[in-house]
């Protein structure tokens, strides 16, 4: 019998196939991807096994250059956990504010407009809005079980010299926010649809 593997697809050789982490301190454009958990109200969170903390599991896929498809994880804790003194989640602060910042990335909004399109662009419907967000980001590292791995380290936004718009895989940007929806029923509009929303699905070329 004769083994013929020279029709097969080529495994993907990349930009970069050394899977050492990421130089700490990188800025990278990435996009980003919600793993539902099935917790909280429209199932996109995850329940701690250990507290009542509860949290998104987010992967950030870099989209260009030098570490293009490269990825890496990090946790963002939206409830639960320790409280502040107003008795508050102070993760879930912490993360309210990572949140904002990816948004501000993506969107090119400066950290102190509030104007009216800026508040819009800033509020979303569901946390799966947040999938397949745009976002240019530092990477850090951690260590692990003796290990060395990737996390996010800070969103890099309007105002700091690194920042330009995120690239997305096409070397496109997100121009501006999506109008807020102004529907009162249940059904996504034709701008939702043709959104790069996808229900929690990794796109394509990932």
């Amino acid at each position: 019998m004769t083994l013929d593997f020279n029709t097969a697809e080529e495994q993907y050789d990349g930009p970069s196939t050394d899977f050492s982490p990421i130089p700490d301190g990188t800025i990278v454009d990435t996009v980003l991807t919600i793993k539902p958990g099935g917790a909280g109200p429209d199932g996109a969170l995850t329940q701690s096994q250990r507290s009542d903390a509860q949290y998104l599991q987010c992967e950030f896929t870099v989209t260009s250059g030098e570490f293009e498809r490269r990825k890496f994880w990090s946790n963002l804790t939206v409830a639960g956990g320790s409280l502040d003194d107003k008795g508050q989640s102070k993760a879930g602060n912490i993360s309210k504010r990572t949140i904002r910042a990816l948004l501000e990335s993506c969107y090119a909004i400066q950290p102190k407009d509030m104007s009216e399109p800026a508040k819009a662009a800033r509020t979303l419907s569901s946390y799966m809005d947040l999938n397949n967000l745009l976002a240019k980001v530092e990477v850090g590292i951690e260590t692990y079980n003796d290990k060395d791995n990737n996390r996010l380290s800070r969103v890099v936004t309007p105002g700091m010299p690194e920042y330009k718009q995120p690239l997305g895989p096409d070397g496109t940007v997100k121009a501006s926010a999506p109008a807020p929806s102004t529907q009162t029923d249940t059904q996504p509009s034709p701008q939702q649809v043709t959104s790069d929303q996808s229900g929690g699905e990794k796109p394509a070329w990932a």
